[in-house]
């Protein structure tokens, strides 16, 4: 009798079971077929992340690479309506990556966290706990939440997963492979995307559009300062190779050129202050051991600066250096708002915050919460609300000063700061040449982070450069937990392949 009873208690089991998954599967079919009927990009993606998502979760690995493809190569269709969500792909990735780096990091005793990562999980939850003080609304915090921390799951994941090296060899040629694919995208934005808004007559109102796979708008507003960055930082870690004699002349000649093309197709004249800053940061050991020697180098640079001022000033603009000099000083740093639609400028939005903030302890110290000072034609949080059109989120700084206050802003900066001296030590101490070449590189790639906090508020706000922030720091990390100087019980042994 007790074996019957069991016989019958199993198969009721059973039954039970298979008919809890028949009624899955008929109402997984029906969600996927009214999905599909409403024929809306966005939605069947989520509808596909409920079966993708879950597998994505137990291969950090495949993760990253659907990551890596959509942040910076399907990142040319944001530009369209359609598509504008895009991002949101990119962020939910990341955010997978969250549990199994957080799991590595309370159970394996192969990573540790670097300073400056340790800053950055710092950063985030001083972030959450400042906008539960400053509490405005749930919409407004998520939103906040997710452009801040949208390759937060990346970054970690690079730091803490024990992927083998060859991934990290992989992913180095596939982020060599995004770089070169800017020039033929730059190309056809050039020749089809800038007519389509009046050509090169119209000056940067028509070359805006040509950014490579970083998001091409027709509307305006395009990232092309993001794939000029990089472009230099992917140019950085190519001269440290060669200097390290890991690359050939000739490579380092070609890939510099298909590399740099795309500079001269849009009007980014940030590129003439960003060229210098990664070349210097580059040769600065170098030239302070024996600076004749590197003169040549330095004139090298100087040429192509010019040259690409050159392009900007007399080619696209039709006007002259002293004329551009003093007109951008007035919208950057005078009384001049940037744009026609906006009070502040680059300088300004910084001292406005001071202005209006200085008063209010508690504002200035902490902030209004994430998301507070974000403005665009769709969504505006409350500060940015209360002073329209003054672009209060002109730059990271401003908006790190208006959303975390002063405390957050300085954390940040700190995590950046942190992470250069991180890569000085690594350089120092680790006798690898391939390992001192992408710290140098590092380093070059820092700066120019630094440059961004004060030229736009990308770094805060948009998935793709924060991806390549994510990237270059998860490195970082990576390479001294694995040289042993976080003192890992376990190091990997990571051999950096000499390219021919």
């Amino acid at each position: 009798m007790r074996t019957l009873s069991t016989t019958y208690r199993s198969r009721t089991k059973g039954n039970w079971t298979l008919a809890a998954l028949l009624l899955g599967g008929l109402g997984l079919a029906l969600l996927f077929g009214l999905v599909a009927v409403t024929g809306s990009p966005l939605m069947v993606g989520l509808a596909a992340a409920m079966i993708v998502g879950p597998l994505l979760l137990l291969v950090p690995e495949l993760t990253i690479w659907v990551l890596l493809i959509v942040g910076l190569v399907l990142g040319i269709l944001t530009g369209s309506p359609k598509f504008s969500k895009l991002a949101w792909g990119a962020s939910l990735l990341s955010m997978l990556l969250l549990p199994p780096a957080l799991i590595n990091m309370m159970w394996s005793k192969e990573r540790r966290l670097p300073t400056f990562m340790k800053l950055a999980v710092l950063f985030l939850v001083y972030a959450v706990l400042a906008t539960a003080v400053r509490w405005y609304s749930l919409g407004e915090f998520i939103a906040g939440f997710k452009r801040y921390f949208q390759a937060f799951g990346l970054m970690l994941a690079l730091s803490l997963i024990v992927f083998p090296p060859e991934a990290y060899e992989r992913w180095k040629k596939f982020l060599l492979v995004v770089a070169l694919l800017q020039f033929p995208f730059a190309a056809f934005e050039l020749f089809v995307l800038v007519p389509m808004r009046g050509g090169l007559a119209h000056g940067s109102d028509a070359t805006d559009v040509v950014a490579g796979t970083f998001g091409a708008n027709l509307d305006g507003g395009s990232p092309n300062a993001v794939m000029v960055m990089y472009l230099f930082i992917a140019v950085g870690f190519l001269f440290a190779r060669w200097r390290a004699g890991l690359l050939k002349t000739g490579r380092l000649l070609l890939l510099t050129a298909i590399c740099m093309a795309p500079l001269g197709m849009g009007e980014t004249k940030i590129a003439v202050v960003m060229l210098p800053l990664v070349g210097l940061s580059l040769l600065r050991k170098d030239l302070m051991k024996a600076p004749l020697r590197y003169l040549p180098a330095l004139l090298g640079m100087a040429l192509v600066t010019m040259a690409l001022g050159y392009i900007y000033v007399v080619v696209m603009m039709k006007s002259t250096p002293a004329e551009v000099i003093a007109t951008s000083l007035r919208y950057n740093m005078g009384d001049q708002g940037y744009s026609a639609g906006m009070v502040l400028n680059r300088y300004t939005s910084m001292t406005f915050w001071f202005g209006r903030q200085g008063d209010d302890m508690v504002s200035f110290l902490i902030g209004n919460g994430l998301g507070s000072s974000f403005s665009s034609l769709t969504s505006n949080g409350h500060m940015a609300l209360k002073y329209l059109n003054y672009g209060i989120n002109m730059t990271a700084i401003s908006t790190l000063l208006w959303d975390v206050g002063m405390i957050g802003c300085l954390l940040f900066v700190g995590i950046l700061v942190s992470a250069w001296f991180a890569a000085g030590r690594l350089h120092n101490e680790v006798s690898d040449p391939g390992v001192k070449a992408d710290a140098l590189a590092i380093q070059a790639a820092i700066v120019l982070f630094g440059l961004g906090l004060v030229y736009a508020d990308s770094i805060v706000n948009l998935v793709s450069l924060e991806i390549v922030v994510a990237l270059v720091l998860g490195y970082l990390a990576y390479l001294m937990n694995v040289h042993g100087l976080l003192r890992t019980k376990v190091a990997v042994s990571a051999q950096v392949p000499r390219y021919a």
